[in-house]
């Protein structure tokens, strides 16, 4: 059984966030991506996830937003409600409860876990989760080492990028290691606003570059990108909705959205207190499907949004 030491011993900002509306949105899409994908392959094609920014896969929230959002009536039956109910289910079938939580604390499941317990469903043939950082490394270590994911574990790997992971997974996609049904997550934290991080706004356009290009070809399935500007709602909105934070950054939110093919491509846009973005880039036959799906599996918490809008 998990415990909530098991959880926090190696605290980040990952924790405080955990279960806000970026997460509830994102993981949302997440599945219902997951979901599109199987309807339209083969059952011996599923999708072989990779998690470039993978965290901690279980988290400790006390978020107001994931306490708002369960108390809403049609949470539990929601797409995200029964994969959330699926992760903690009584042992052996998922992990369990978490032993030890505090008064006001509550069990999320990231998306490490939400693809874990894909892979367990036979919704995705493997998951790959890579991140620099030890401590979130043996966190996720440990949540896989649970007893229901025993007859898959081979199937879920962990993986220090020694580093920013975006050169790393850039190479590998470069290099062809990633085939038609690998499904690409990344999900930086607020790259686009900061000159200091140009650099890294550059490895994105190339990113996304070859990412559209391979998806385009049948040599990808899909690929992801999660926006945030943290608090500055000011850059938020010149990007979404003007002309770009500073006149539009080199490699800035805008010009990175409008690399991708439109007849590839979904964005979602929505705010709570803060604002957020998803784009997606996937086969032509998957983007109005995957629309309308987001739309439908995001509608019971859409009365909480200040904004949402899908862009296909």
């Amino acid at each position: 059984m998990l415990t909530r030491n098991d959880l926090l011993l190696s605290p980040s900002l990952q924790d405080k966030n955990a279960g806000n509306s970026g997460d509830l949105i994102k993981h949302t899409s997440y599945l219902a991506l997951l979901y599109e994908l199987i309807h339209r392959r083969s059952h011996a094609a599923q999708p072989h996830i990779v998690e470039a920014h993978g965290g901690k896969s279980v988290y400790v929230s006390t978020h107001r937003h994931l306490v708002t959002a369960r108390q809403l009536d049609h949470y539990p039956a929601s797409t995200l409600g029964r994969a959330q109910a699926a992760c903690f289910a009584p042992a052996p079938s998922g992990l369990g409860p978490i032993s030890g939580l505090q008064p006001g604390e509550i069990a999320y499941a990231g998306s490490g876990a939400l693809h874990a317990r894909a892979v367990i469903d036979g919704l995705s043939s493997s998951l790959s989760v890579v991140d620099s950082d030890p401590g979130v490394r043996n966190i996720v270590g440990r949540v896989f080492s649970e007893p229901c994911f025993s007859n898959v574990r081979a199937q879920l790997q962990i993986q220090n990028s020694a580093g920013p992971s975006e050169p790393v997974v850039l190479s590998r996609l470069q290099g062809g290691a990633f085939r038609s049904g690998h499904v690409l997550h990344f999900d930086p934290f607020a790259f686009v606003m900061a000159s200091d991080d140009a650099s890294t706004r550059s490895i994105y356009r190339d990113l996304i570059r070859e990412s559209d290009a391979r998806v385009g070809r049948g040599e990808l399935a899909a690929a992801s990108v999660f926006f945030t500007w943290g608090s500055n709602g000011f850059a938020a909105k010149e990007d979404l909705y003007g002309a770009g934070y500073r006149g539009g950054m080199p490699n800035g939110y805008q010009a990175l959205v409008s690399t991708v093919n439109p007849e590839q491509r979904i964005v979602v846009k929505w705010c709570w207190e803060l604002f957020f973005s998803l784009l997606f880039i996937v086969p032509k036959d998957v983007k109005v499907p995957l629309g309308r799906a987001i739309e439908a599996d995001a509608s019971w918490i859409r009365p909480l949004m200040r904004c949402f809008e899908i862009v296909i």
